[in-house]
């Protein structure tokens, strides 16, 4: 296995798209919205990984430290999808329901310190495409404009 993305939150993704995209120089690949509204924009940060962006969170206080929304591990077959999801239910995991995606089909649990993961499994080419929300933030129009 290896890391497809790793998913962080955010309350102010103009403010991530300006630091990654802007200073960091990282490239904007997706921009979508989840299905209960809220922005989820993909960040490539290099060797095949990404930042899965996730805005309208609740960020901790000053004393508290921030936490990673989830980190997604790919399949490569159905079987194996499948095999993974048994396994931890039969190790008494607890896993969400599967969720059928545009690209394929995911699920999430917790690890035992609490991270969020997924599994995922890609049946189709995963289409970018940095006009999916049809209301960005303000700084997708100036990466746009770069392209």
């Amino acid at each position: 296995m290896y890391i497809d993305h790793v998913g962080i939150n955010t309350n102010d993704m103009e403010a991530t798209l300006q630091f990654y995209c802007g200073i960091l120089g990282m490239r904007l690949v997706r921009t979508t919205r989840t299905p209960d509204g809220r922005r989820h924009y993909n960040v490539e940060i290099g060797g095949g990984n990404a930042f899965a962006v996730f805005d309208g969170a609740e960020l901790p206080t000053a004393s508290e430290r921030q936490h990673v929304n989830h980190l997604a591990l790919p399949v490569d077959t159905p079987e194996e999808f499948d095999a993974a999801y048994q396994r931890l239910k039969d190790h008494g995991v607890a896993v969400t329901e599967i969720i059928e995606r545009g690209y394929g089909k995911t699920f999430y649990f917790h690890d035992p310190n609490g991270i969020r993961l997924q599994i995922e499994l890609k049946t189709k080419q995963d289409v970018d495409s940095s006009e999916g929300d049809p209301d960005p933030v303000p700084y997708v129009h100036t990466l746009l404009q770069r392209a």
